[in-house]
């Protein structure tokens, strides 16, 4: 997902304070150092909770063992569902439904191998719950996807990672048929090709991706009328995607239908339409692939909540169904660490995120029977450090 490194010095953490507003984070949790620096992540979670109330955690995750301990955390933000780490800042939505709606900039600084979360600007998004969040490939914009706003916000971010004000909101049409959401657009995710040269937002409100050429070394990201709209399978509602190494396709899940389309993104055109969700639970939610890319994982919730298991034809992308792994309940985001052996579950409804051992071979996913607690998690990201 384009995102910078955080740097480690031999084996301990440590990176430089970034004065940038009042330190809202817990300073009280240690790293003892270690041997396998190269093992150790950060990671990064995103709840559900009101603003007084601890909504991003900070944690060290071993990919060795899936060992962790918490940094730290911090309040500041209503509902900071999804988020992103991009070198030492860290980029959030949150998601109200309102006008209180918010694209906020904080800054990490593992200062003395302490976690510390600093809270930057928060600049309104002019569209209601934004829900998805993500930075183009050079590191200029950040965007939200807004789901009751049925728009995109683009924040200008300059070098030193701070947003200007006045970001740009797209706005896009109601469906030209009758959908679930009343044909109104529901935005729920904006990606980048891997090639760095179009964004697609995906709208499940009207069954539609919406494709924009980027603008390279223009003040504007894309020119909103020069959009390409692809009509998807009726009462898809597309809502995540993820896209092959090689650039050829798109894997692309509907939260509605419970089907994941293989989107072939040299025309455009759907090749294959699987199901993730074989019970009608109409909760269909991420999306990811394999780092080796031999497989992809898609996350259901609603009814038999769990993680169906595809395996990747490397020629034609298609998919074959490989296995199902229930979960807690409510698995509405979850992350591969880098080198593959885990899987974490973000299950908002179970308060915890469930760690699952990942067979390198067969792509099966095994319960470990280790949870990190954390009231309503709905996100987990990871950032790899740098040697």
């Amino acid at each position: 997902m384009n995102e910078l490194k955080i740097l480690l010095s031999g084996a301990a953490i440590a990176a430089s304070l970034v004065s940038c507003g009042n330190n809202v984070s817990d300073k009280s949790a240690h790293v003892a150092q270690s041997n396998h620096a190269d093992s150790m992540l950060y990671m990064f979670t995103g709840s559900y909770s009101e603003a007084d109330k601890e909504g991003i955690g900070v944690y060290i995750f071993n990919q060795d063992d899936a060992s962790y301990h918490r940094l730290g955390g911090m309040s500041g933000v209503s509902n900071p569902s999804y988020l992103i780490p991009y070198g030492k800042d860290i980029y959030s939505v949150g998601e109200d439904e309102g006008q209180t709606s918010t694209l906020n900039h904080l800054t990490f600084a593992p200062a003395d191998s302490t976690g510390m979360l600093n809270l930057c600007e928060s600049l309104p998004t002019g569209g209601g719950a934004p829900c998805f969040i993500n930075v183009s490939p050079d590191g200029r914009f950040v965007l939200t996807a807004n789901y009751f706003g049925g728009n995109i916000t683009i924040g200008r971010r300059d070098t030193s990672g701070t947003l200007q004000a006045n970001p740009v909101v797209i706005s896009f049409p109601p469906a030209s048929h009758p959908t679930e959401t009343g044909g109104e657009p529901r935005l729920h995710s904006v990606n980048f090709t891997p090639d760095g040269s179009r964004l697609i937002a995906a709208d499940l409100g009207t069954d539609r991706l919406h494709i924009f050429p980027l603008i390279a070394g223009a003040d504007s990201l894309v020119n909103p009328a020069d959009v390409t709209r692809l009509e998807m399978h009726s009462g898809m509602g597309p809502r995540h995607m993820d896209f092959s190494a090689d650039g050829r396709f798109a894997y692309v899940l509907g939260e509605l239908s419970g089907e994941i389309a293989v989107l072939s993104l040299a025309d455009n055109c759907v090749k294959q339409y699987i199901q993730a969700d074989t019970v009608g639970g109409h909760g269909s939610a991420d999306i990811h692939l394999s780092p080796d890319g031999r497989y992809l994982y898609a996350s259901n919730r609603l009814k038999n909540d769990g993680i169906a298991i595809f395996s990747v034809d490397s020629v034609s992308g298609k998919l074959t169904e490989a296995g199902y792994q229930t979960t807690g309940i409510h698995p509405r985001n979850f992350a591969i660490t880098p080198n593959g052996k885990w899987l974490l579950a973000a299950c908002r409804d179970s308060d915890a995120i469930e760690i699952y051992a990942r067979d390198l071979s067969s792509g099966q996913l095994s319960p470990t029977g280790r949870t990190i607690s954390v009231s309503r998690p709905v996100c987990v990201r990871f950032a790899v450090p740098a040697n």
